[in-house]
C-alpha cells in the first residue's frame, strides 16, 4: 500500500514500523555478536604468535587486557567501515 492510499488504517504502521525496528536490532546483535567472535579468534591467534618474555604474572595481566580491549575495538573499526562501504554504494546523494 501506498503512503497516501486512506484505506490503510494508522494502527497498521506502529506495528510495521517496531517490526522492522526490532528485526533490525537483531540483525545489528547477530552481526556484532558474530563479527566479536571472529575477532577473537584472530586476537587469539595474534596473541599465540607473540613471544612471552617477562613474570608470568604481568604477561596474563596485558593478555587478559589484550584479549577485552582489541576485539571491541576491532568491532568499532568493522562498524565505522561498513557504514563508510554502505555510504559508497548508496543509490543516489543525500
Amino acid at each position: 500500500m501506498s503512503k497516501n492510499d486512506p484505506s490503510e488504517s494508522l494502527a497498521e504502521r506502529p506495528v510495521a514500523s517496531a517490526a522492522s525496528g526490532c528485526l533490525y536490532a537483531a540483525y545489528v546483535v547477530l552481526l556484532s555478536a558474530g563479527l566479536l567472535f571472529l575477532n577473537a579468534l584472530f586476537c587469539l591467534t595474534i596473541y599465540a604468535a607473540l613471544p612471552k618474555n617477562g613474570d608470568e604474572q604481568i604477561v596474563s595481566r596485558i593478555g587478559q587486557m589484550f584479549f577485552f580491549i582489541a576485539p571491541i575495538l576491532l568491532l568499532i573499526v568493522e562498524w565505522n567501515l561498513l557504514d563508510r562501504v554502505q555510504r559508497l554504494f548508496r543509490h543516489g546523494t543525500s
